[in-house]
């Protein structure tokens, strides 16, 4: 009986925390009046690194894919499944070559071991160990 009666109050006590805990994440103020948080300053002095240079060519991937660059600078056009999509570059600051194409949301990524290609619209790798032959 005093198991049964510890197991209750447990019970009751585990459910008024979490009523108090629901009820404290709650709050009156509308979503109009919020302010958003100031930006944190740089304390890495993070600057974007410069890229590596664009490989274009002929890239062949693991399970059969294939994609195609071609053109330099700001004019990058990748051929992906018959179709071709123009490519902006991307400043990052590992020193990687980002490519992006925001119509599509492909990414074309560039390391010097491999290359890979991503759709940040549906978060899916479409192709990597992509390599030049």
């Amino acid at each position: 009986m005093i198991a049964f009666n510890a197991l209750n109050t447990y019970r009751i006590a585990s459910a008024l925390t979490l009523t108090a805990l629901l009820a404290a994440c709650g709050s009156s103020v509308p979503l109009a009046d919020t302010k958003p948080a100031p930006a944190l300053p740089n304390l890495l002095k993070l600057e974007p690194a410069p890229s590596a240079s664009l490989l274009t060519g002929n890239f062949y991937c693991e399970l059969g894919n294939r994609v195609d660059l071609a053109g330099a600078g700001s004019d990058v056009k990748l051929t992906w499944k018959g179709r071709s999509y123009p490519m902006t570059t991307v400043s990052t600051t590992t020193g990687a070559v980002r490519l992006e194409d925001k119509a599509s949301g492909l990414v074309w990524i560039q390391i010097p071991a491999k290359s890979m290609l991503l759709n940040s619209k549906l978060g899916q790798q479409l192709a990597n160990e992509c390599k030049l032959r």
